[in-house]
């Protein structure tokens, strides 16, 4: 919980405990009898492949999140020397919320939007929309808003339940207030709106869309760093588009740094870069693998 909760702080469903997963059913009924009722030539593929889709992306959650408190364990490579406490563990329980709200848009925008449903598997044009999409509008605008998130009036209300996770873990990386979360979903949505009122919209870029959004996320609030130092060896300009575990890492221990989404351009362009980062990264890749004598690798509810 936020240091001063702003309004819409809670999720909707939050009372509903476990049984929120029931705001779903109606909706997977309603595919699942549409295309197993309707012709092959009438059947919408991608409503009925949302479920499947919303399972993978909380299996590719568990899988980060076990690999990330195993390799924070034997110290290989890690970042913040601390444990992840009981009140880290409890506060990120619903992680998940994110994934349940992203089923209902997805579900009732198939219904709702023009050309949103029954999208073919691949169309090239849209992919590279969506790529020029999130490379300038989204990662710029993401960070002016994720600065003024850091105001102390936004930050006390919203973004400081967020920062309560010192030590990161991947499923930290979607843990905000509703407020919060709504007003990134509507930034990340601009690529897909975009390709859908264009009729340049597929399977691929959607789906893949989120999937990137979440591999991003997830590999930047590891606790440990890998991505290798030969890729800014031999392309040192990638360092302007991909950040690092360790990268993000400091803006949660530093608070006013390194504020990008996924680009540190902006950073550069603005001198709002943590001068440590790059030291802190070749720190991380000398720290040696250790011996604990437990491993919990338990990670999500």
């Amino acid at each position: 919980m936020a240091s001063n909760p702003g309004l819409l702080t809670n999720w909707p469903w939050n009372k509903l405990g476990s049984f929120k997963y029931g705001i779903l059913v109606p909706f997977v009924a309603h595919s699942f009898y549409s295309f197993a009722a309707k012709e092959i030539a009438e059947r919408d593929v991608t409503n009925f492949l949302v479920l499947p889709f919303l399972l993978s992306r909380m299996l590719h959650a568990h899988i980060w999140n076990l690999v990330s408190r195993r390799r924070t364990a034997i110290g290989k490579n890690r970042i913040v020397d601390k444990e992840i406490d009981l009140d880290q563990t409890v506060r990120e329980k619903d992680w998940d919320d994110q994934i349940l709200m992203n089923g209902l848009v997805l579900y009732l925008g198939g219904m709702i939007i023009p050309g949103a449903s029954k999208l073919g598997l691949y169309r090239s044009d849209g992919v590279i929309i969506t790529v020029f999409l999130h490379a300038g509008p989204v990662e710029f605008v993401y960070y002016w808003f994720h600065r003024a998130l850091h105001h102390h009036y936004l930050y006390s209300r919203y973004h400081s339940h967020h920062h309560a996770s010192i030590v990161t873990q991947p499923i930290s990386s979607v843990i905000h207030p509703f407020a919060e979360h709504v007003a990134y979903f509507m930034l990340f949505a601009t690529p897909i709106i975009t390709t859908i009122l264009t009729g340049t919209a597929s399977i691929v870029s959607m789906f893949g869309y989120i999937t990137y959004i979440d591999l991003m996320n997830y590999m930047g609030h590891c606790n440990f760093e890998f991505i290798p130092p030969c890729l800014f060896s031999i392309f040192p300009p990638f360092k302007f588009i991909f950040y690092t575990p360790s990268y993000h890492s400091l803006h949660h221990t530093q608070f006013r740094t390194n504020y990008s989404l996924f680009m540190p351009l902006y950073d550069y362009i603005y001198q709002t870069m943590d001068k440590t980062s790059d030291a802190l990264y070749e720190a991380s890749f000398r720290r040696q693998e250790e011996t604990p004598d437990v491993v919990h690798l338990k990670t999500l509810n």
